[in-house]
């Protein structure tokens, strides 16, 4: 939990001025969510923006892959707003001769996995625009803002004055393409606009806006992502979710992209675990078959290989009815992590099954 020195509210409508222009909203536009409002998301994306522009307002009370379309064109919606894995749910849904029917021109996307970018658009006839900001972000956002030729998968530059960059966990900043930390540089007469406080957790606070080795102010995200030479922003996974195996930094997000893609799973999660005798993190993924759909251990690592570098292979496998979720879709990571590994569980090196380098 946290808030803003200055104004929760004044910082949302600061970010949702923005995406007003990211999208060229106007008054003919319908604008849709199916997230709570009590999250950045709806409000900054789709509620603000709305109440700033007398823009009508969609609202549903959750979501829905399968349903998602057909409100889209009851109600002549021309934009909405997803997260992180709601694209793959609906791309998995059976294909419709209407499919590509609806109003809609523009998706604000958060960490669509680039992938699913040009099928989704294909197929639904569409545009997915990428954004990035956090409702403990300090304001600061990235956006494709006036730019032509934005690449797949891009979550954008940053607009104005704002200053966006990459930083190890020593307070370096990094070259093009090498993930590290997303970070926004804070100016010393603005640290009090940028502060953010966490509830009963003054180191948190303490080491949201700290100086790197630069000698400037920068705001840490808890993202991991990565910089082109262009100065293109991608979003890699959250930092507190990274895996650390045998000397190798593994994004989980790199992992579930590859299993996802295999038409019997609608979708799984990857976690770090430490089991009993084990001093270092080993990949363990839980996953969710489609209705109907049969698979065996062996059957997704065979599927995996080749597709991922060996040591990012899952060591442990379950598969589980459904995944703890959030009241905005997201996977609770830290449910599955302090389950851990149980006595239904695949281990591959139990059973010798050996992954090919």
């Amino acid at each position: 939990t946290f808030f803003y020195k200055k104004s929760v509210a004044g910082s949302a409508l600061q970010t949702a001025s923005g995406l007003i222009t990211l999208f060229g909203a106007n008054k003919d536009d319908i604008l849709f969510t199916c997230l709570p409002l009590f999250h950045g998301n709806a409000l900054q994306i789709t509620a603000f923006p709305g109440y700033m522009t007398e823009i009508p307002v969609v609202l549903s009370k959750r979501f829905s892959a399968s349903r998602i379309w057909d409100i889209c064109r009851k109600y002549k919606v021309t934009s909405f707003n997803l997260l992180g894995a709601m694209p793959q749910f609906i791309l998995k849904q059976p294909e419709r001769p209407n499919d590509g029917e609806n109003d809609v021109r523009v998706i604000i996307s958060a960490a669509c996995p680039k992938e699913l970018v040009i099928p989704f658009e294909k197929r639904f006839n569409v545009e997915i625009k990428e954004f990035y900001g956090a409702v403990d972000g300090g304001g600061f956002f990235l956006g494709p803002f006036f730019q032509k030729n934005v690449p797949v998968g891009s979550m954008g530059k940053t607009i104005g004055s704002m200053v966006a960059d990459i930083m190890n966990d020593e307070g370096d900043l990094l070259g093009s393409d090498e993930v590290g930390e997303l970070v926004f540089k804070v100016g010393r007469l603005e640290i009090e606009q940028r502060k953010v406080t966490y509830y009963k957790d003054k180191d948190s606070t303490q080491n949201k806006i700290r100086e790197g080795n630069d000698g400037n102010l920068w705001l840490h995200t808890g993202d991991l992502a990565t910089k082109d030479p262009k100065g293109w922003f991608y979003f890699v996974d959250r930092k507190k979710d990274s895996i650390r195996r045998r000397g190798e930094n593994i994004s989980p997000w790199s992992v579930e992209r590859v299993v996802n893609q295999n038409d019997k799973v609608l979708e799984s999660a990857a976690y770090a675990v430490q089991p009993p005798g084990i001093i270092e993190d080993e990949v363990m993924i839980s996953v969710v078959l489609k209705p109907g759909e049969s698979m065996t251990p062996e059957e997704l690592l065979d599927y995996c290989q080749g597709k991922m570098a060996y040591f990012m292979v899952p060591r442990f496998i379950d598969f589980i009815d459904e995944l703890p979720k959030s009241k905005v879709h997201r996977t609770l990571k830290q449910i599955l992590r302090d389950r851990g590994v149980t006595d239904s569980t695949y281990d591959r090196e139990k059973t010798g099954y050996v992954v090919k380098k």
